[in-house]
């Protein structure tokens, strides 16, 4: 009994899988259609479809607040970043 419905089951899963590949077919044959069309005749490019690349001339400088606080930061990494020995206290870092 437990056989017949093992069989049933992958029955079952095989026909859905047939099915729906039946119904995907003709999307799948128009798929490659396009896409053979495309590789026997490729779109030509032109210099009209390429799109300019922005390249700013003097990129923007950081704030003068920004960079000041970039260097505090840093520094504070810097020192938390140190080892302690066994017999030293830990130092707390500025905030």
């Amino acid at each position: 009994m437990r056989e017949l419905l093992i069989v049933l089951l992958i029955a079952a899963a095989g026909y859905l899988a047939y099915d729906d590949f039946y119904k995907q077919r003709p999307a799948l044959q128009q798929a490659q259609a396009e896409i053979q069309q495309l590789r026997e005749n490729p779109a030509p490019v032109t210099s009209e479809s390429r799109r300019p690349v922005y390249v700013p001339a003097n990129p923007p400088t950081r704030p003068a607040w920004f960079q000041k606080r970039l260097d505090e930061s840093g520094s504070v990494l810097d020192t938390a970043r140190q080892h302690i020995q066994k017999n030293e206290r830990a130092s707390t870092p500025a905030p």
